[in-house]
């Protein structure tokens, strides 16, 4: 059976910084989260709290200024490591409309697993829509 997560892939958020150039004040400022595998996290908040700059900290889109990021007790990020996003083995939907507007929302997500078998993928897809409905 497939997994949608490694049962290794925990993330713990530690005191984490990322500061925007000119700017003085941190656009995320001493954030701590954890998550277990399989677990879920939202993050809510008013416009330009840092929420986006905190998710694109997490998939290494932003260099991060303070504290740091781990992924399964191994440092993705700090001030002095910046594993490459594309080794993270995670993704982001940005909410600028990335997504392909040709496809519906389960060949979107299914984009994203064409790594998997089509067993597999079929799966993975049916377990991810079961948790929208």
């Amino acid at each position: 059976m497939a997994q949608l997560y490694n049962q290794a892939m925990f993330l713990n958020v530690e005191r984490l910084q990322v500061h925007y150039p000119g700017r003085a004040q941190a656009a995320v400022n001493q954030v701590s989260l954890h998550l277990q595998p399989g677990e879920m996290g939202v993050l809510i908040g008013p416009s330009g709290c840092g929420k986006t700059t905190l998710l694109r900290a997490i998939a290494g889109l932003e260099p991060v200024s303070g504290g740091e990021i781990q992924l399964a007790h191994q440092v993705i990020s700090s001030v002095h490591t910046q594993v490459p996003p594309e080794a993270r083995r995670m993704g982001m939907v940005f909410q600028d409309y990335a997504l392909f507007p040709h496809l519906n929302v389960q060949d979107n997500i299914g984009f994203g697993l064409r790594h998997l078998g089509k067993a597999e993928k079929k799966h993975a897809l049916k377990k991810c829509w079961s948790w929208w409905h």
